[in-house]
Formats: C-alpha cells, structure tokens, sequence
C-alpha cells in the first residue's frame, strides 16, 4: 500500500514538474496574444481616438508579463505622457521566453509607440502587424506542440518510476 501511495506521489510530482517546464512556451504564447491585441487597439486607437498613451493603457486590463511591460513603459514615460527618454530608463525587462529576436522585437515596437504623428504610427503598426501575427503563431504552435510533451514526459517518466517500484 505504500508503495503505490509513494507511486502515486512520485506520478504526480513529475507531472507537475513537467507542467512547470512547459510554463515558458504558455507565457510566451501568451505574451504574444496581449500584444496583438494591444497592436489591434493601438491601431484603432491612433485612428479614431488619440488619447495618451498613459489614459489609452489604463481603459484595458492585461495579464501577466505584458501587463509588467505595459506598466514599465508607461512609468517611464514623461510627466506629460509623451514617450521621450523611455530607451535610457530600460523599460523592458528580461524574459527568458523570449529570444533574442523577439525582444529586439518588442523593445523597437514600444519605443516607437507614442513617437511621431498618427499617419506614421499607423504606417508602423499595420507594418509589424504581420511580424507578430507570425510570432503570435509560432508562439501557439510551441506551446501546442511542447507544452503537451513536457506533460506527458513527466506523467510517463511517473510512471515508469511506479513500475520500477512496484
């Protein structure tokens, strides 16, 4: 009977440990549907409303790191809401989910947000609107594809080690 409740454990321990290895192809995934939506946002944004940027962030809520980001980069901005000096205060932080690519990526996107006149931001951000529309589903893809291995890895390797037990 103890073995199989010491089995059991041992199951569950290595699924969770598997769900926790996944935890980065999840974040990644969704990190990159938050800032889809806040390109799509942005972009009717710039189109229709044009309210600052700081009163723009605060009417949507998001999740997670984006909503870190979000928030760095509205603090870094000026008093006034503009975008200036937001490159020397580093408001990105580091992401281990994301590759070098991407977080070149992201930090170009945010420092250009807020900066020129309608007409080329939204020449801009209907330009990347494909870029993270391929990374939104990349991101998707990943996570499919290893968010499920790593589960199921762990969840056999339990059992393979309940089997060497019993």
């Amino acid at each position: 009977m103890i073995k199989f409740i010491l089995g059991v454990a041992i199951v569950c321990f290595t699924s969770f440990c598997g769900y926790l290895l996944a935890k980065k192809y999840r974040q990644r995934k969704s990190f990159f549907v938050q800032m889809n939506e806040f390109n799509e946002r942005f972009l009717s944004e710039i189109a229709y409303y044009r309210r600052p940027i700081k009163e723009f962030s605060e009417k949507y809520e998001y999740k997670g790191e984006f909503d870190e980001l979000l928030s760095s980069f509205v603090g870094s901005l000026g008093k006034s809401g503009d975008a200036e000096g937001q490159a020397e205060k580093g408001f990105l932080p580091e992401y281990s989910f994301l590759t070098k690519d991407e977080a070149g990526f992201v930090r170009d996107y945010f420092l250009m947000v807020g900066k020129g006149d309608s007409a080329s931001q939204s020449a801009y951000f209907t330009s990347v609107k494909g870029t993270l529309g391929e990374y939104k589903r990349k991101a998707a893809e990943e996570c499919a594809k290893y968010g499920d291995l790593y589960l199921k890895l762990g969840f056999l390797c339990g059992l393979m080690i309940l089997v060497i037990i019993i």
